[in-house]
């Protein structure tokens, strides 16, 4: 940049300086921007690694997790939580004769359902297949029972492509029923096929289980 007509050698100096100025402000912005799409990209990552894509519910990897978190934060404050687990009743049927879009209809509306009928606090998670899981901090087997029987309920209720589909539902609780996170999931698994057994649509807390069993 050479020296301006006039202007000198100061005026120079002030021109090269203030060019490099708005050079910098400029690959600052740029800088930021880059930054905020890094971010905006990591979000979307994490999300898409504790994400079911069908349902839009937590996954399996990211349940575990959490279920972890409640352990460890029971250790600390002593405050338990109840999970259930519930499997759609004859979902193999419905597939064969509707189809496997019709199928994914139906796990997507009884997600819906399930975070309709807990809180922002819970975690309502798909385990894998028709399989469902439920985490509710601070919250007593009676209480988790209403929970499951609501949701339950609503499910009976709807009707897909004309035909009524249900849901079992076991229920246990933490630390009455089991003293881990994988123990308390095989506890609420023991339940929910204890329901099966029972005829299916309903609910069966663990510890009924454990005294009958």
């Amino acid at each position: 940049m050479p020296p301006a007509p006039g202007g000198g050698e100061v005026g120079y100096l002030t021109d090269v300086f203030n060019h490099m100025v708005y050079r910098l402000r400029d690959g600052r912005a740029e800088l930021d921007r880059v930054n905020e799409t890094l971010r905006k990209k990591n979000e979307e990552l994490e999300l898409l690694s504790t994400t079911d894509s069908l349902t839009g519910l937590s996954n399996h990897r990211s349940l575990m997790q959490r279920l972890d978190d409640e352990v460890t934060r029971f250790k600390k404050d002593k405050r338990g939580f109840s999970v259930l687990v519930g499997d759609v009743d004859h979902f193999k049927q419905y597939n064969d004769a509707f189809g496997h879009p019709a199928g994914d209809e139906v796990l997507q509306t009884i997600a819906e359902i399930m975070r309709d009928s807990t809180r922002k606090v819970d975690c309502c998670a798909r385990y894998g297949g028709e399989e469902f899981v439920i985490v509710l901090p601070d919250t007593s087997a009676a209480d988790a029972l209403d929970t499951a029987e609501h949701i339950r309920a609503r499910v009976a209720a709807k009707k897909f492509s004309g035909r009524k589909m249900t849901l079992s539902i076991g229920v246990a609780t933490f630390p009455e029923d089991a003293d881990d996170a994988e123990a308390i999931i095989a506890v609420a698994d023991e339940a929910l096929y204890q329901a099966k057994r029972e005829g299916r649509d309903r609910t069966v807390r663990a510890h009924r289980l454990k005294k009958t069993g």
